[in-house]
C-alpha cells in the first residue's frame, strides 16, 4: 500500500506530519475528510486564524487540502469580508 502523509497546520501555525497508509485516490479523499472532521472538533479555532489539513502523496506532493478559516467581520474587517463574500460562491 502506498504511503501518504497528513500535514496538519493548527490554529497557532504549528505543523505536524504523520504517515498514513491509504490504498487509492477515493480512499484518500474519504480519509482526509474523516480526519479533518475529527480534528476540527477539538481545534480551538480563534478569531482570524486558519487551520488546515493536507494529504500528501508518497513523494510528499499535495493531493488534497481542506482549510477552516475564521474571520472577524467587524468595522475594521468589513471590507475584507465583503470582498471575500463576493468572490466565493456558496
Amino acid at each position: 500500500m502506498p504511503n501518504h502523509y497528513f500535514r496538519i497546520t493548527n490554529c497557532d501555525g504549528g505543523t505536524i506530519e504523520y504517515l498514513a497508509e491509504i490504498a487509492d485516490v477515493e480512499s484518500a479523499w474519504t480519509e482526509t475528510t474523516k480526519v479533518f472532521g475529527d480534528l476540527a472538533r477539538g481545534c480551538g479555532l480563534k478569531e482570524n486564524a486558519e487551520w488546515r489539513i493536507e494529504l500528501l502523496g508518497p513523494a510528499r506532493q499535495p493531493l488534497y487540502r481542506i482549510r477552516l478559516l475564521a474571520e472577524t467581520c467587524e468595522t475594521v474587517a468589513t471590507m475584507a469580508c465583503l470582498a471575500a463574500d463576493t468572490s466565493e460562491p456558496y
